[in-house]
């Protein structure tokens, strides 16, 4: 071979290898970006542990995969997510059980008052053999939606503007906000008052301006929605045990790898405590700040409360062989 040849051949060998160096660069620096849409407002656990997940799969995919948050439903309505998780232009929805009704009726079970004493008993239904057939098995099937995590929400109780309240019939043509739609509405008739149907985004000055003279959440949303300002009285009525729903757009999921998936299901385990921690451990403190801006709370009968709700779920749902089936289901599993 001549000299020139010779040459010639290294370049061209030298210039192969170069491309191949930046191929593999550039492959190995592709970063798969995903939108995750968030309910809560910044500064609520869901939203803090949330951020700590997206570092901490960026960290361990090698910045692989980045998760972008857009916290207080910023990408559109929950009912919006939902169909942007089915064609595939959303990553990630963190919601409640309840959204899912459309492709599986019997989900809105999960809403009811009273249904289960505490969040140990919530997650062994919901992690366990039932919650899986419904939400990754039913509701997959229909949906193209997978759930990879439950959250704790926390104990959802009553506040009111004006009104002491300590058994069903002192809420007696009290108007209470619910969520627009049937079960929701049940469940405030349940607790004895009279339901209004007032979105979430709206509530603080329904509240405010007398729309509505109370609504229910969980203690640590009263705090970080500021309710407080413009509530008298929590009532601990203690009637929901709310789990929300971490769900992943199924079309997105089967184009990561096992081992990209293995990395986000360890990474949202992991922190599955800090969020209880973070609900429950703080509500001492939540309740001493409210009550020093004047808030009264009220533990109520809750027997009374309980023996009510479960009179109006029979009067409502009795009839649905579906919904008894599965509340049998449930009882039985407990």
């Amino acid at each position: 071979m001549s000299k020139k040849h010779g040459l010639k051949s290294i370049v061209v060998l030298c210039m192969l290898l170069v491309f191949l160096s930046a191929s593999t660069i550039a492959s190995a620096s592709a970063t798969v970006e995903l939108k995750w849409s968030q309910p809560q407002v910044a500064d609520h656990p869901w939203t803090v542990i949330g951020q700590k997940i997206c570092d901490e799969v960026e960290k361990e995919t090698n910045g692989r995969i980045k998760i972008t948050q857009y916290p207080s439903n910023s990408l559109g309505t929950e009912t919006e997510a939902l169909n942007m998780l089915r064609d595939g232009s959303l990553a990630i929805l963190t919601s409640g059980p309840a959204i899912f009704d459309s492709f599986y009726d019997p989900v809105q079970v999960f809403a009811l008052p009273y249904l289960f004493k505490d969040k140990e008993q919530a997650y062994k239904i919901l992690e366990g053999e039932i919650g899986q057939k419904i939400f990754n098995d039913i509701i997959l099937k229909k949906s193209g939606i997978r759930t990879i995590a439950f959250w704790y929400f926390g104990i959802r109780t009553l506040t009111t503007k004006d009104i002491e309240v300590k058994k069903p019939s002192d809420l007696e043509g009290v108007k209470v906000r619910s969520q627009d739609d049937p079960v929701a509405i049940n469940v405030i008739r349940a607790l004895g008052a009279s339901p209004i149907p007032v979105s979430f985004t709206e509530l603080y000055i329904s509240l405010q301006t007398g729309v509505v003279q109370g609504q229910e959440n969980p203690i640590a949303t009263i705090y970080f929605q500021k309710f407080y300002e413009v509530q008298k009285y929590i009532i601990l009525t203690n009637h929901s045990v709310h789990l929300g729903t971490v769900s992943v757009s199924e079309k997105i999921w089967q184009e990561l790898s096992k081992e990209d998936q293995k990395i986000i299901l360890d990474v949202f385990q992991k922190n599955k405590p800090l969020i209880d921690q973070e609900i429950d451990g703080n509500n001492e403190e939540y309740i001493e700040f409210m009550k020093q801006k004047g808030v009264k709370v009220i533990t109520p009968d809750v027997e009374a409360f309980s023996a009510y709700a479960k009179e109006s779920i029979q009067k409502a749902y009795g009839s649905n062989k579906e919904w008894m089936d599965l509340i049998k289901q449930i009882d039985d599993a407990k």
